[in-house]
């Protein structure tokens, strides 16, 4: 990659986990509703006697309402992704360092013939 290209792909990398980052507060924002909605179907279960009970059916609800699963897998994704791209950035910065320093040195070595 030319040296001049690595600003504008730094810059997309960055876009990407900001688009990223934004679903990832989407996503956290309707897992917790569904959340919420399964715990306030809990709270007024008359039937469940103890906290044991009520987290047993809380963890069975979440497991199979699709809608809870749906967004918390999507969530789960997402952050994945989010590494993923965190990690390429950080590999394309440090490749756009390097580059830097051999540009330098290219111009050092160069300098270095004409003033011999």
């Amino acid at each position: 990659m030319k040296l001049s290209a690595y600003p504008a792909a730094i810059a997309s990398l960055q876009h990407q986990i900001l688009e990223l980052d934004q679903q990832i507060i989407t996503l956290s924002e309707s897992v917790a509703l569904f959340a919420s909605l399964i715990d306030k179907a809990i709270a007024f279960d008359t039937t469940l006697k103890n906290e044991a009970q009520r987290k047993a059916v809380k963890l069975e609800r979440q497991q199979n309402d699709p809608d809870y699963y749906q967004a918390a897998t999507a969530l789960k994704e997402a952050k994945q992704k989010r590494e993923q791209l965190a990690i390429e950035l950080g590999l394309l910065r440090n490749q756009f360092s390097i580059a830097k320093l051999e540009m330098r040195s290219t111009i050092a070595h160069l300098e270095a013939q004409t003033a011999a």
